[in-house]
């Protein structure tokens, strides 16, 4: 809705709240009038005329320069007609419909319009007397615009009145107003900030011009003879007195009340009182000479008003300077001293609503990261200045203590972690805070055992899983319980993301301090001892939510997983939760359901986004305990390379790099046995990698192959099974491209880019050459198949990527390098990489 509409609106809705006729009448004579269409016969002097009333005159902007113009155009059509209201309202029709591109456009061009105007030329009288002579002008002045900055479908909306009645001894007088600022306006801008148009950008940069995005979107005019009467209504006492205008006392008072507001405002924003307040922290320690009092009684009002000053003045300005300083003398006498930082944490517990406020509703990045940091910066000087205050039951801590439960007595850090939890009823209403909110509570989590155990208390555990659930269609019931997530499905379904990164870092913090492979407990949770590995066990609801399954129907894909993989926004807790899942089997029993939720994010479409799912598998395959679940891994991941086609193909090829390397750590295989899987894979997943789009992909999977078939002669080898093995699938990989380039470019007759196809032609010729058999039917009939490949993509293949568009192949032949192939592929060329250096441009696992 436009400014306009809303405008249309607005009359609709206070004329309907009007019961009298007769007020009716007088509300339309305020911006009201009436425009008469007429018909005039050609063969006859009959007029049919049709009356409709306005309340604002629409003017057509495109291909008129000055509002003159317009209204010119405007009573070829329609005139105005009986009594023309004391004020005027012009829309200036600056948004048009583009039919072609289906979408709507700002007009930006120059319209001009002047101060004053006579309306008596478009009333129909005037207009159907041809004595015009005896009528008088009928002038309007201009006392209003309202402008539009921006494009057609975003912007923002302001206005420029001039006050009336003034004392004409002051001269005119114009005042901005956008949005809360109201400040004086100088009426000889007006060219300048409304008529739109060109402007120089001289004034910015060099020469040139650029389109001005601001201009008068609405005029308002009044009748000088209005403007007259209202001035001698109202005739001013002195000539120095500015014009009163009398209020009704109830609104007087409203106004009295919002200027002192204002007024108390803008001394709490004044430099003057915020040096003072900073002031007043800092000299307090000189004061008695660098000691706290001994009750703390005016420490305690220090640093409370320090903190009121943060949330209620210095979180609101613009500049973050000032916060910074003052949180950083606070900082320093939080930090110097035990009871003033258990003060500081009280303030904390107590201002429920400013805690919300500083942390999660602040606009200010800033002021949010940094304000969590002080929180989680006095909780941890605390855990380590005084204990009991903290939470411990004990005198002192050892760092080295810091994965045991010490006898917990009542604190500062149950307290903080339930305040803390009582906001994730509005977290889901500020998304821009959840790493702020998150990461705090991990920070806390990452202290030691007692703070994992008193998050997991609260159910800090539970919560993070239902965040990862909630969205599917089975956590219904969760949702009803909860009314706060039905909101927040809503926001998420209405576009709003939120970042998951510090919850995943909580979330694996969590898991690590209870043990996956025990039994869940159906007690309380501090009723729970803390195992001899310092963990403890899940909760009923924790266990049912870990095996949460992503759709009703697919048991075997587990939701938060899932999610945490999908999303891909901490890579590194990602890999240790699935880690830990793995490390928890067989006791855990959820190994085939880690297997199917990894595999169905490896079959998605666009295949790029498979990236964290391939991750996954990596970890998957180095703590896996059953063998044939790594195979079955590998041989799928090596059967979808087939299917990435345009995306992915990095992806896809690091995870076999990487595989390749890795050790099982649960000790069933080594890297050897790695190394064999992903060799005897090449025939499926080599192909597509070879003549991928990409040529740093085909030239890294070249360097791959090297490695794993072409590294050595296997004519030389003594290990004659694995001669075989190689020579074996060096045969499968030559028929897999030959089928290939068959299925892909010469069955559909598919032009192609000559350096597309370069490496597999070539690799096709050096498998021909030293692993297939001239004098046996398999080697002719390969090589028969290769000869007709061959063949078809010098007819097919372009030199240039722009022939393949326009169709225009076959005028350039593929010319075979007379250098010897095997001095590209053989392993003892000295351009050949070897393993360790083929490793060295590969992204480590």
């Amino acid at each position: 809705m436009d400014v306009d509409e809303f405008y249309n609106l607005l009359f609709d809705r206070l004329e309907s709240q009007i019961l009298s006729e007769d007020a009716k009448k007088t509300f339309r004579s305020f911006y009201g009038g009436q425009i008469v269409q007429q018909v005039k016969s050609k063969e006859c002097p009959h007029i049919s005329e049709r009356l409709e009333p306005f309340s604002a005159i629409q003017c057509d902007i495109q291909g008129k320069a000055n509002l003159t113009e317009s209204l010119n155009a405007y009573v070829e059509g329609e005139v105005m007609e009986g009594d023309t209201p004391d004020n005027l309202i012009f829309h200036l029709k600056r948004f048009d419909f583009d039919i072609s591109t289906g979408n709507r456009h700002k007009i930006n061009d120059k319209f001009e319009f002047p101060e004053k105007i006579d309306m008596a030329p478009y009333n129909v009288e005037y207009l159907q007397d041809n004595d015009r002579s005896s009528y008088s002008s009928d002038i309007f002045e201009l006392v209003g615009i309202l402008v539009h900055h921006g494009a057609a479908e975003s912007g923002h909306y302001y206005s420029y009145i001039r006050e009336r009645p003034t004392n004409p001894a002051q001269g005119k007088t114009w005042v901005e107003f956008n949005d809360s600022e109201v400040t004086e306006f100088c009426p000889s801008q007006i060219p300048d900030q409304c008529f739109g148009g060109l402007g120089d950008l001289s004034t910015f940069s060099g020469p040139g011009t650029y389109s001005k995005t601001w201009s008068a979107y609405m005029l308002f005019y009044q009748r000088v003879s209005s403007l007259e009467a209202e001035l001698e209504e109202r005739s001013p006492l002195s000539i120095n007195v500015p014009i009163k205008n009398a209020l009704p006392l109830d609104l007087e008072t409203r106004v009295a009340i919002e200027n002192e507001k204002y007024l108390r405002t803008y001394c709490l924003f004044d430099p003057a009182h915020v040096a003072f307040a900073r002031n007043l922290l800092e000299k307090l320690r000189s004061i008695g000479g660098g000691t706290c009092s001994d009750d703390h009684s005016v420490e305690k009002e220090a640093i409370w008003f320090a903190l009121e000053f943060l949330d209620h003045v210095l979180s609101k300005t613009k500049e973050s300077t000032d916060f910074d300083r003052m949180l950083d003398s606070l900082t320093k006498m939080i930090g110097s001293c035990s009871n003033c930082c258990k003060l500081a944490l009280e303030w904390v517990i107590d201002h429920k609503a400013a805690l919300r406020s500083l942390l999660l509703r602040c606009p200010a990045a800033k002021v949010k990261r940094d304000f969590a940091k002080m929180i989680s910066n006095a909780l941890y000087h605390l855990r380590m200045s005084d204990p009991r205050a903290y939470g411990f039951d004990v005198d002192s801590i050892d760092t080295d203590s810091e994965d045991l439960i010490l006898p917990e007595c009542e604190g500062v850090l149950q307290q903080v972690v339930c305040s803390l939890y009582e906001l994730r009823v509005y977290i889901h209403l500020h998304s821009r805070a959840w790493d702020d909110y998150f990461g705090l509570l991990a920070e806390v989590a990452s202290f030691g055992a007692l703070e994992s155990f008193v998050l997991l208390r609260e159910e800090f555990l539970r919560y993070c899983l239902e965040l990862f659930v909630i969205e599917g269609p089975g956590a219904r019931k969760i949702r009803v319980d909860n009314p706060h997530y039905i909101q927040f499905l809503r926001l998420i379904e209405k576009g709003r993301r939120y970042p998951f990164a510090k919850l995943m870092e909580l979330l694996r913090i969590l898991l690590s301090r209870v043990d996956l492979r025990v039994q869940p407990c159906d007690l309380q949770f501090q009723q729970r001892p803390q195992m001899e590995n310092g963990k403890f066990s899940l909760s009923k609801s924790e266990e049912e939510l870990l095996h949460w399954a992503a759709e009703p129907g697919r048991s075997r894909n587990l939701a938060f997983l899932d999610k945490i993989l999908t999303c891909d926004q901490n890579p590194s807790a990602a890999k240790s939760i699935v880690q830990m899942m793995l490390l928890a089997e067989p006791q855990a029993g959820w190994l085939s359901c880690i297997f199917k939720t990894i595999l169905s994010g490896i079959n998605i479409d666009p295949a790029s986004l498979a990236a964290p799912f391939l991750n996954a598998a990596l970890t998957f395959c180095r703590f896996c305990p059953v063998e044939h679940r790594i195979k079955e891994t590998i041989s799928h991941i090596a059967r979808e390379v087939d299917t990435i086609g345009a995306n992915g193909g990095k992806e896809h090829l690091e995870f076999f790099v990487n595989v390749r390397q890795i050790q099982n750590q649960r000790g069933i295989r080594d890297q050897t046995y790695f190394h064999r899987l992903v060799r005897e894979a090449v025939p499926k997943w080599a192909p597509p990698l070879i003549m991928y789009w990409e040529e740093d992909i085909r030239t890294r999977t070249v360097d791959l192959l090297k490695t794993l078939v072409f590294h050595a002669d296997i004519s030389s080898m003594d290990d004659e099974q694995e001669a075989e093995e190689i020579a074996s699938i060096a045969q499968s990989l030559c028929d897999a491209c030959i089928k290939r380039v068959q299925d892909q470019i010469i069955q559909p007759q598919k032009p192609v880019e000559a350096k597309m196809v370069e490496h597999v032609r070539e690799l096709i010729r050096y498998c021909l050459s030293h692993y297939f058999s001239e004098d046996t039917a398999e080697g002719d009939r390969v090589t028969e198949d290769a000869e007709a490949v061959f063949d078809a993509l010098q007819t097919l293949s372009v030199e240039d990527a722009d022939d393949v568009n326009s169709g225009v192949y076959g005028l350039h032949r593929l010319t075979i390098n007379p250098k010897s192939l095997s001095d590209t592929w053989n392993g003892n060329s000295d351009d050949i990489p070897t393993d360790s250096e083929s490793e060295n441009i590969m992204v480590s696992p």
